[in-house]
């Protein structure tokens, strides 16, 4: 039986790495595929969630995100270890669901058996937008040398109800007719929740033209059963973030990683953004906040 005394809150792990940086992208990532380096990453990340774990004994976790950057990129042994240290260290409820950002590229057969025994609730697939010629390519496309759009056999396995897009809009090298493809490739598929992302930098077009594809993708995500829950996240009845949901809510977010912010008991912490000093005294709280403000 769960504590119902205990006080909720989410958790953000941040892996802030990503094959490729993209242009269109105001993420802040880490580029490159250099396992060696993410491996020591992670064990930093568990460093850090294990010595700030006696903190949160009174906090019962609802959700957890990976985020920050495709998740997926780490190697399947270690988000294992990660989440099996996440389960024995916090008070994991029976019913958060667990989120994580991946990329085609990433999603394959050494990965996906550790992702289906932790019970990864929802998958964020940086589908993008892409013009009709390149979908008849799709099963010729190279995803280790260029941006990984889509990875038409991780699809052939979406009759799970985990499965959702992060779909671009507002992009100027996508047409209107493409990104209304992208949208119609989304909906006929076994796809439950949708993110619509704002193409950023000098990729973007032009604020009112980004409105209609914005209303246009309205309106076929609500035709094909989907309701905006939070701007730009649409979910089928029942297939809502709860991350998300939860934050918008005010629930507390303990947040770990490089650059992460932790809103907790009326203050916002937020660690350092460089990799070096986070690497070096992931441990230390004292030594990797870069500020704390008081809400």
């Amino acid at each position: 039986m769960e504590n119902q005394e205990k006080r909720p809150v989410v958790m953000k792990l941040n892996i802030p790495f990503c094959l490729r940086r993209c242009s269109f992208c105001p993420r802040a990532v880490i580029e490159g595929q250099k396992s060696e380096a993410i491996h020591r990453y992670i064990l930093a990340l568990a460093l850090e969630c294990k010595a700030n774990a006696p903190e949160f004994q009174d906090c019962q976790v609802q959700a957890i995100r990976l985020g920050g950057g495709c998740a997926s990129i780490m190697a399947g042994t270690d988000f294992d270890h990660l989440l099996q240290m996440i389960d024995s260290l916090y008070d994991v409820s029976a019913q958060a669901g667990l989120t994580m950002r991946v990329s085609p590229a990433d999603i394959n057969g050494a990965n996906m058996p550790f992702y289906n025994r932790r019970h990864v609730t929802r998958y964020d697939l940086e589908m993008i937008s892409l013009e009709p010629d390149d979908f008849i390519h799709l099963d010729y496309l190279n995803y280790k040398e260029q941006l990984p759009y889509i990875a038409s056999g991780f699809l052939r396995a979406d009759r799970r109800p985990v499965m959702g897009f992060v779909l671009l809009y507002g992009k100027k090298t996508v047409s209107r007719w493409g990104f209304r493809r992208s949208l119609l490739e989304t909906v006929r598929r076994s796809v439950c929740h949708v993110l619509l992302q704002r193409c950023a930098g000098e990729d973007a077009m032009a604020e009112e033209d980004a409105r209609e594809q914005l209303a246009e993708a309205a309106g076929i995500l609500t035709e094909h059963g989907f309701t905006e829950y939070l701007p730009g996240r649409w979910a089928k009845e029942g297939c809502e973030d709860r991350f998300w949901v939860e934050e918008a809510r005010g629930t507390d977010v303990l947040a770990f990683g490089l650059g992460a912010v932790t809103r907790f008991d009326g203050a916002v912490s937020t660690n350092t953004s460089d990799l070096g000093t986070y690497l070096a005294y992931s441990g230390e709280y004292g030594r990797i906040t870069e500020s704390v403000v008081r809400r």
